[in-house]
Formats: C-alpha cells, structure tokens, sequence
C-alpha cells in the first residue's frame, strides 16, 4: 500500500496537513516520500498491469473468444471499483484501472503501441500543468481557521461518510476520462511494450548508465517539487512529477527482478502479496478508514508525517503476514474468490 493513501484516508479533501514547526525527522520523510513514492508505485503497478493484461492475452491465444475472459474480468473489477469508491473511499484506482484495461485491449496487437503510450502519457500531463496554474490551491496551516473548520466538516458518522463519499467520488468520475484514464492507459501500453522488450524477464536492453541516468533525472524533478511545493510552481511540477514517476518506477521493476533472482525467500514473499493484491488493497482502506474516522478520530488532528508512517509499516506487516496465512491454508482471498466466481459464472452464462 501506499504511505500517501493514508493521509487522504484521514483527510480526503487536503490529504496531510503538517504541523508549523516541523522537526528534522518529519521533513526526511516528506523528503524521501516525494522522491520515492509519490506516484511511483502507482505507475509501477500501471506498468505491471499492462503486462499482465498481454500475458492474458496470448494465454487465450487459440480460443476463439480469447478476449472475453479479460473484458469480463475487467468490468467486475471495475464494479469493485464503483462500490469501493462510494462506500469506502473515494481515492479508488479500481475504476480507473478497469477502464483503461478494456482500452488498452485496443493495441494489444498494435505496431504503435510505443507511440500511443508516449502520447497518452504526456498530453494528460500537459492538460494538469495548465490547470494546476489557473486553479490554485488555497494554503492552510495546522494554526489557521481554514484548518479548523476543514476538521469540523470531516465525517464522524457512516452516513456522514457516505454523503462525502457520494461527492468525492462522483468527481473523481469525472476527472477519469479528462485526464486520469490517458494517463494510466498510456502506462499499460507502455507495460505492454516492455514486456515484448523483455523489462519482465530480465532481458533488459536500456543500459545501465541510461538507466541511472533516468534514476537521477527522476530524482532531481521531484526534488525541486519538494523545495518549492508551496508555490505556484510547486502545484505546476506536482503534475509533472507523474513523468518524473516513470524512470524511477523503472528501476523498482529492475530491482524486483534483482530480488527475484537473487534473494528467493524474499521473492517468494512478493509472489504471495501479489497473489492476494486485490484482497488487501481492500483491507488496507477498510482498516484505514474505520481507524482514522471511527475509532480514533481525533488522530486526524494530531498524527504528525512520522505518526502516518509507524501506521503504514504496522498495517503493510499485518498485510503481509495475512496473505502468507491465507497462502499456507491455501484459500483465495475474499476479493480474489468473488472475482473468480463472477468470471467463471458469466463465462459458463
């Protein structure tokens, strides 16, 4: 899961907040979040997903219906999405996977598919830069009587939630075909095309100077985002900062393969999250989100970046130690089972 999820799991609208004074340990994590995580993981999973849809698509190469089993596979995921979204929390990313996947399904056999990603990957990005300029964020403080009153409107009750959600998350809809779904389509046709260029097989081709190259291109952007994110030109590199993403999500799938080679305990660890990725992406923003607004709600006042962080290495722990559980009982997940069922079911209809 993702460190930043959790602060809009607390704070939907303004995400974290910090405090005025903020310690030595507090701006190393920012730090290290901006560079390192921010949109990093997210174009990673963009990429993996995009070689898996192709890995489906020759698996079903002899049958005569090949793409059914994927399309139908994406729209239930895509109702997971919907429901995940306005029942739970409105930063779903189901919904926006599920749709561009059907997308993608487009140039699976494309001789373009390189240019295509490069396109829809970098016109959206131009299209946020301009908007990110004309439409400026207003800038709040733990000591301001914005602060406040943005704490007083944050749901305590399920209905409360549920109104919020009904929103959020219809907004987010609208934002998906002006600017999110391109985006994420353009990073699975990129999956797609190094997966054909062996990035999932360790048969890289981009040398390792050019790759570092990118690393320290990737670094450098997301750096300066974080000297100046309190600016106007900080709100106009937070979009660009998605591109920053791609390089440095490239060296986190070289350094999977180096772990997949070369340390398998730890390998076989990832192999079993992965199995059960959809099960505790759900579970991640159920237990976040009964913590932050039902449990322990004034932690949405108080925790601090380093308080967010103890609470992502608990909740990743306990995420990783439930997947091995259900990998030793040898059970599906709940997530993954339903999934399952449903394909099979309308498969057989």
């Amino acid at each position: 899961m993702s460190l930043t999820n959790l602060f809009f799991m607390a704070n939907f609208s303004y995400g974290y907040i910090p405090p005025v004074d903020t310690e030595l340990f507090e701006q190393v994590l920012s730090f290290l979040t901006t560079v390192l995580a921010d949109g990093r993981f997210r174009t990673l999973f963009c990429l993996v997903f995009g070689a898996a849809l192709l890995i489906q698509f020759k698996r079903y190469e002899q049958s005569a219906h090949r793409l059914f089993p994927i399309k139908t596979r994406l729209c239930i995921l895509a109702l997971f999405g919907i429901l995940h979204g306005y029942l739970l929390w409105p930063g779903d990313i189901l919904l926006n996977y599920a749709l561009s996947g059907l997308l993608a399904l487009m140039w699976l056999e494309s001789k373009q598919r390189l240019f295509a990603a490069g396109l829809l990957t970098v016109l959206p990005v131009g299209l946020l830069v301009v908007l990110s300029y004309l439409v400026r964020e207003p800038a709040i403080d733990r000591t301001s009587v914005e602060y406040a009153i943005v704490m007083d409107t944050l749901p305590l009750t399920y209905n409360e939630l549920l109104n919020q959600n009904m929103g959020n998350f219809t907004m987010m809809i609208l934002l998906i075909p002006i600017a999110t779904l391109w985006n994420t389509l353009g990073l699975m046709l990129l999956g797609m095309e190094l997966y054909e260029r062996g990035w999932f097989t360790q048969k890289i081709l981009l040398a390792r100077k050019w790759l570092w190259a990118a690393w320290w291109a990737s670094f450098c952007v997301s750096l300066l985002f974080w000297l100046v994110k309190e600016s106007v030109m900080g709100q106009v590199l937070e979009t660009v900062n998605w591109l920053a993403a791609i390089p440095m999500a490239l060296c986190y799938l070289v350094l999977i393969q180096a772990i997949y080679k070369n340390i398998p305990t730890l390998s076989g660890v990832l192999a079993i999250v992965g199995r059960y990725s959809l099960t505790l992406y759900l579970t991640q923003t159920v237990i976040g989100i009964v913590f932050f607004h039902f449990v322990f709600p004034d932690s949405r006042l108080s925790f601090t970046r380093v308080d967010y962080f103890l609470f992502f290495l608990i909740l990743t722990l306990g995420q990783v130690i439930l997947a091995i559980l259900l990998d030793r009982a040898k059970q599906s997940g709940p997530a993954e089972y339903i999934l399952k069922r449903c394909v099979g079911y309308l498969s057989r209809a």
